[in-house]
């Protein structure tokens, strides 16, 4: 690429190839007239070059060249088309999903109805979407979705079980039967009031009689709706631990079903990576390792190794910084370098922000990922994407 010195750049021209930052970070289509707003904060944020294969023009997309120039604009343009477009479709099928789970839980408070059919027949669907747009759906954290927490809480649980029951190859009637258990997990929790799972307080002995009671009000719920019994298992069981010390029944690891292992799992994934009114989310690394901590006392070990290998070590939605020091959130894993993902940048090494968002590979030693960020500090970067972790 041709370097173009910051100060030589004049306001109201346009690049015919477009221009970048970097390599990996386009800052103007051919399209795009260079204002002196950008130019500021160029300047603001010390860059002292802009690099096009293209040159200055007075028109727009002058150029007519078809080199590698005109190949790596359409390429970066594309891909963030292609993101814009892939999220966008992922949120809708996110929010659809919580807008029917709202509805069916609504529906099962006001009448008793808990169709069987009609769930399995939108669990399916779900699914296929799970796994067509699995690097998208789960980035739910950026999809706004502020209603009640346990109907967000069981759509979220239904994605990380989904895509665990794939992980461990279950056959397709199986997968379907783990996702309604995932999705209905917490049915019983609906008759209780909210305050004793919404609180920070210390709970007396009979709410937390109360609070351990919840899976087995679930399971006669699934049952008086003659619920398949693989599907009502997994709902009795799932805050039994491997070391006998969880509830309802202080099973032990061989008695607990392979269902009821997986949505325990995916649950308390799910619910550490989301904010609560006592304490904010864990990202998906932190918490990974805080459930491999409790591995084989609460967590079954074959599961917790599934969980790594279908969301790696830093799964999406994980908020790092890079070797350079810029922050940003993981947006795509690969299970042959579980180390090394692709990382969209939210703040600069200044903590300056960019004008779009590059989308980076860790693989590169300028951005190979040096840690995780706390939860305080992932908040500022949720904060700077606009998104609050529901």
């Amino acid at each position: 690429m041709n370097d173009f010195l910051l100060s030589q750049i004049e306001e109201g021209k346009y690049f015919n190839l477009g221009a970048f930052l970097d390599e990996n970070y386009i800052l103007l289509s051919p399209e795009t007239p260079i204002d002196e707003e950008l130019l500021e904060r160029l300047r603001r944020w010390d860059y002292n070059y802009v690099y096009s294969n293209g040159d200055m023009t007075d028109r727009p997309g002058s150029a007519t060249s078809t080199g590698e120039g005109d190949d790596i604009e359409i390429a970066n343009l594309n891909s963030q088309f292609k993101e814009k477009e892939e999220l966008e479709n992922a949120q809708k099928a996110f929010l659809d999903m919580v807008e029917f789970t709202e509805r069916i839980f609504t529906q099962f408070v006001t009448r008793g109805d808990l169709p069987h059919g009609a769930i399995s027949k939108r669990v399916k669907e779900f699914g296929e979407i799970i796994r067509q747009s699995k690097p998208y759906i789960l980035r739910y954290n950026e999809f706004d979705a502020k209603i009640n927490y346990i109907v967000v809480h069981s759509v979220k649980t239904t994605i990380i079980g989904t895509i665990l029951a794939m992980e461990l190859k279950l056959p397709p009637f199986r997968i379907i039967e783990l996702s309604t258990a995932c999705l209905l997990h917490e049915i019983g929790m609906i008759k209780l009031p909210s305050q004793l799972y919404m609180t920070e307080k210390i709970l007396t002995e009979q709410e937390r009689r109360a609070i351990s009671a919840h899976p087995f009000l679930g399971f006669k719920i699934l049952r008086t709706h003659d619920y398949p019994m693989a599907i009502c298992l997994g709902v009795l069981e799932s805050h039994e631990h491997m070391d006998g010390n969880g509830y309802p029944r202080n099973l032990t690891g061989e008695r607990i079903s392979l269902y009821a292992k997986i949505v325990s799992v995916a649950s308390s994934y799910a619910a550490m990576n989301s904010d609560r009114p006592f304490r904010l989310a864990l990202d998906g690394h932190h918490a990974v390792m805080e459930l491999l901590r409790n591995k084989g006392t609460r967590y079954d070990q074959g599961v917790l190794t599934s969980l790594i290998k279908a969301l790696s070590v830093y799964p999406i939605g994980t908020f790092v910084q890079v070797q350079n020091g810029a922050q940003g959130m993981v947006v795509q894993t690969f299970q042959d370098s579980p180390k090394t993902p692709h990382v969209k940048l939210l703040l600069g090494p200044k903590g300056e922000k960019y004008l779009e968002n590059p989308i980076v590979n860790t693989n590169n030693e300028d951005y190979k990922i040096v840690n995780a960020l706390p939860p305080a500090k992932a908040k500022t970067l949720r904060e700077a994407l606009g998104v609050s972790s529901t």
